[in-house]
């Protein structure tokens, strides 16, 4: 079942993770006996590495663990076994002291009535039923997300001694992508701004400057028919400096993305490249305006470094509309060998990360590149 909209993505994320991180370590209260099991046998046994596979899915998974470089050992493994075996019985019993103390109270107190005695050596006291139930369920299940969260980080300090640990979805590795992507909105702004500055330099100045000679010459000029035929170039340079205008507007946004949508602008690029273009695919509904304009300046940039570096014969666009996002996906059949550090695809890069998204890269030396850009949107 979805998210509720109006539940921001930091939140979302953090309860995603404590809820997998309770259930990685239920999942841990079933493998720890195999697991203990596996470190007395030999790990090479298809027992063993299937056993070992299924650890490895549930850190993946639940802990977000991810290991490169695994050379398995009876140590850690026995280690890990015991550790899923110690922190799955007291999250157990937290979780069950949740659901029933709570589940308890709530129908005492709305059915039954009546409150709940606490006695100390000095003094008495009463509360609501519902209060101490919800207040005790509450503080179980606290206890049982701080504890997951204790079991996620030793397991990842276990198996730092026999892999590579990495964490993509951590914290830590959350905060760093914002950053980074901050950053790079900031390039890619500073990117199109010079980019906007040489296309009015080496473009419309020097028409400017040309239409402006020629008024001048026919200024000075007294031949009747010198003037007339000066004046006519001055009219042709004047069509070519709005051409020009245009085009340079055209580049820096697309009037016609918010007016008729993402399959017009993606046909009139496919119309001047110079490189045949095939839409195999588009977007059969508008979809929010940061997501297409995104799309839009993905595909374009993409199909200008095809046509810079690629050689490519012919290439083939696809957009569509996914479960999660847009997929927007650009191939040509040209040399290969992108560079993903170039400045052409990191400038792809920083324009899909702005909005949260991923840019993938599958290159072959003479085999083509296909570059694809998942972009999410709500």
């Amino acid at each position: 079942m979805p998210w509720p909209a109006t539940i921001p993505r930091e939140p979302r994320m953090f309860a995603r993770r404590w809820v997998l991180s309770v259930l990685g370590v239920l999942w841990g209260g079933l493998l720890c006996l195999p697991l203990l099991l596996v470190s007395c046998l030999p790990l090479s046994t298809r027992f063993s590495r299937r056993i070992l596979g299924w650890e490895r899915s549930r850190q993946q998974r639940c802990f977000g663990i991810v290991l490169t470089g695994c050379a398995p050992r009876r140590g850690p493994v026995a280690l890990t076994g015991l550790l899923a075996l110690a922190a799955v019985i007291p999250v157990l019993n937290l979780l069950t002291g949740f659901v029933f103390v709570t589940v308890g109270s709530l129908l005492q107190g709305l059915f039954a009535g009546g409150g709940v005695t606490i006695s100390f050596s000095l003094w008495t006291m009463s509360q609501p039923t519902i209060l101490v139930g919800v207040l005790y369920g509450a503080a179980n299940l606290i206890g049982a997300v701080v504890l997951a969260e204790l079991a996620n980080w030793l397991h990842g300090r276990i198996d730092a001694s026999v892999a590579v640990v990495s964490r993509p979805n951590a914290r830590h590795s959350r905060i760093s992508e914002l950053l980074t992507t901050r950053r790079g909105v900031v390039v890619a702004i500073d990117d199109e701004r010079r980019r906007i500055e040489r296309d009015l330099h080496d473009g419309v100045q020097q028409n400017v400057v040309s239409l402006s000679v020629l008024i001048a010459r026919a200024q000075r000029a007294t031949d009747p028919d010198k003037v007339s035929a000066l004046l006519n170039s001055a009219l042709v340079q004047s069509q070519d400096l709005i051409d020009e205008m245009r085009e340079v507007a055209w580049r820096v946004y697309p009037t016609a993305l918010d007016d008729q949508g993402l399959g017009s602008v993606l046909n009139r690029i496919a119309d001047h490249c110079p490189v045949p273009v095939r839409i195999l695919e588009l977007p059969d509904r508008r979809l929010p305006q940061a997501v297409e304009s995104a799309a839009y300046f993905f595909v374009r940039e993409a199909v200008t470094n095809v046509v810079k570096h690629a050689g490519a014969q012919s290439i083939t666009i696809r957009v569509h509309d996914g479960t999660d996002g847009l997929l927007a996906e650009v191939v040509d059949d040209g040399r290969g060998g992108a560079d993903p550090t170039g400045s052409g695809l990191q400038g792809l890069a920083r324009r899909v990360n702005a909005l949260d998204g991923q840019l993938s890269i599958e290159t072959a030396t003479m085999k083509g590149t296909t570059v694809r850009a998942e972009i999410p949107y709500e």
